[in-house]
């Protein structure tokens, strides 16, 4: 009974996907690293002329996102910073993918991640 409600490869829920990945920000805001796309199911990239947004674009277009999330990786032993994206926030849900936005915790105003910060994303999405 157990292996017909998880079976070792796929989700818990027939024709759900689970997508998930993490990239680091480099200088002026740009992707410098993330996971690649045949393992994480999407790629990243930086939204041009949007300060701190970065867009996640999946392999394939699904019929519905059923959730999407993204957060940061705070330094061991350091503070959040304030007056860089260390919040985030979502932005633009498609089935195709969606858009974090970094956004500073000091005035919540959207801005670029400081250069080395790194983001964790993941979605759920739905083949039917």
């Amino acid at each position: 009974m157990i292996r017909k409600l998880f079976p070792l490869y796929g989700s818990p829920a027939p024709r759900v996907v689970p997508l998930g990945g993490t990239f680091t920000i480099g200088a002026g805001g740009a992707v410098a690293s993330q996971t690649g796309a045949k393992l994480s199911g999407a790629t990243v990239t930086q939204v041009a002329n949007e300060d701190g947004r970065y867009a996640i674009a999946f392999s394939r277009t699904f019929k519905r996102i059923l959730s999407a999330n993204a957060f940061y990786v705070g330094a061991d032993d350091a503070a959040f910073p304030t007056t860089t994206g260390s919040l985030c926030g979502g932005r633009l849900l498609t089935p195709s993918g969606f858009s974090v936005q970094a956004i500073r915790t000091d005035t919540n105003a959207d801005t670029d991640p400081a250069s080395g910060a790194t983001y964790c994303w993941s979605a759920l999405v739905a083949t039917v």
